[in-house]
């Protein structure tokens, strides 16, 4: 793994995840320690009410 930059420490003291998306465009906003797929809740939603964007296996 990658070297804590402070961004990323500030988002996993914050509880995220934050793993990349493979190809980017998206984090994890999952809970650290989360079981299962990797889901970015924010981005890559197609339409306002869903409830989830991208998601990616752990």
């Amino acid at each position: 793994m990658a070297a804590e930059t402070p961004a990323r420490s500030g988002v996993r003291a914050g509880g995220y995840c934050w793993a990349q998306r493979p190809g980017g465009g998206a984090r994890c906003t999952r809970p650290l320690g989360h079981d299962g797929e990797h889901v970015d809740y924010y981005n890559g939603r197609t339409k306002p009410t869903d409830a989830a964007g991208h998601r990616w296996p752990k």
